[in-house]
């Protein structure tokens, strides 16, 4: 009687559930990798609905309820898979069947939030990019534009830190809630000038536990089953603006990396604010100069590097230091991790990162072509 209990268990139906919502991910995924036109309609008919009502439920909590659900799911799965090697191990039916009925319950669980990432986060993955949506010009990303972009982004950040009213002390001043709210007014702003990026904006929210991400080499985390935009407020000040602009970017549906890049850096520059100014500079010139180590000669990257003010120099050095004091296995991990998630998406893996750079090539693409540049 107990094996017929059993055996019943393990074949009933409630794994329809589950059958239904992993179906029509997948079937959603297809039409937007396959589908022309599918993914840019989805993303600007039916996404909004979703980051609007969502993102404005959990953008009242004042804390990243994604951080305490991932630190409360996490040990719970743990404890669920233990559970279930301890019952099949000791053999007893009734403990099985229990454990059959949790199972279904927890693929139901699975298969619903499969179904929730692919309608607010994989779709968008395949929307057009900000380039074709900006109608950017294609730029080739050679070595003699990455030398004039950097020339070009250097300058900018000269003329910045030269300006009367600049003090390298403003980099670290400022307060989070100060740094919050004109990561929204900046990417507002940018609203004005593109339409997909117009509307509402969460409030950012620094991770409790943002050491640890630090760790893992981690700046900014998007979450797209909370619609919350989390940022390491742990790392070098100066970098929060243009992480918590990258991961505002994500929010209105740009979940490329090099789009959510190249908004935060438009961002930034847009921004009137100086701080959000050099954070954005920074990145972008810290972008190029990495593509251009991975091309150029040795000898050539060096005279280009040197060419830099001191001060840039310093400030990249730093940066370069900080990174290095938090390499470690949970990085390199980390970033495996990271790489198997973006290709999964059908992205360039942890390299879409630095393809900012080719957006950035195409909107300096009018002093970039300037005769006498180099």
């Amino acid at each position: 009687m107990l094996k017929i209990l059993s055996t019943i268990s393990s074949y009933k139906k409630p794994f329809g559930f589950s059958a239904v919502c992993f179906v029509l991910s997948f079937t959603l995924i297809t039409l937007s990798r396959t589908t022309e036109g599918f993914a840019q309609w989805y993303a600007v008919n039916v996404y909004p609905f979703f980051s609007i009502t969502i993102g404005k439920a959990f953008s009242a909590l004042d804390f990243s309820f994604f951080e305490i659900s991932s630190l409360i799911l996490v040990p719970l799965i743990g404890v669920f898979a233990l559970a279930g090697i301890s019952m099949i191990l000791r053999q007893k039916p009734f403990g099985r069947i229990r454990y059959g009925t949790w199972f279904r319950l927890f693929s139901g669980y699975i298969a619903f939030m499969v179904l929730a990432y692919t309608m607010t986060c994989a779709i968008n993955y395949s929307r057009d990019s900000i380039g074709t949506v900006l109608n950017l010009p294609d730029q080739e990303a050679s070595e003699e534009n990455l030398i004039k972009l950097s020339l070009i982004l250097a300058e900018e950040l000269t003329s910045l830190t030269q300006k009367p009213e600049w003090d390298y002390s403003i980099l670290t001043a400022e307060s989070a809630a100060y740094i919050e709210t004109k990561a929204v007014n900046a990417m507002k702003m940018i609203g004005k000038r593109e339409s997909s990026l117009a509307g509402y904006y969460p409030e950012p929210k620094p991770v409790y536990f943002s050491k640890f991400l630090s760790n893992l080499g981690i700046e900014g985390i998007f979450s797209p089953f909370t619609m919350e935009a989390n940022y390491n407020n742990d790392m070098t000040a100066f970098l929060i603006p243009y992480t918590i602009c990258h991961e505002l970017a994500h929010f209105k549906g740009y979940m490329k990396e090099e789009d959510a890049g190249f908004i935060a850096y438009l961002a930034c520059r847009n921004s009137p604010s100086l701080v959000f100014q050099y954070s954005g500079l920074f990145h972008g010139l810290t972008y190029t100069l990495n593509t251009l180590r991975s091309q150029a000669p040795s000898v050539e990257y060096n005279e280009i590097y040197q060419a830099l003010p001191e001060p840039i120099r310093v400030q990249l050095q730093y940066v370069k230091e900080q990174n290095l004091k938090r390499t470690s296995l949970f990085t390199s991990a980390s970033k495996t991790v990271n790489n198997l998630y973006l290709k999964a998406n059908a992205q360039a893996g942890t390299k879409s990162y630095g393809r900012v750079v080719d957006l950035l090539i195409s909107d300096y693409a009018d002093r970039i072509n300037e005769e006498g540049l180099l």
